[in-house]
């Protein structure tokens, strides 16, 4: 359960910067560079998440 939660952690977060990289070519003034770091942490959070579920593997 850890490594599929940190396989849909990772992708949402890669979906966040495509969208992220729309607000901020299109000027939309929702821009905002706190979801730069809510994509960054998530993508963090995943990685953790998968390195556990390999780690409890073993």
């Amino acid at each position: 359960m850890k490594f599929l939660s940190g396989v849909i952690a990772i992708c949402c977060a890669l979906w966040l910067h495509v969208y992220v990289y729309g607000l901020e070519q299109s000027s939309a003034a929702g821009f905002n560079n706190v979801f730069n770091f809510y994509a960054f942490c998530l993508f963090s959070l995943g990685i953790v998440s998968i390195y556990l579920s390999y780690k409890e593997k073993e």
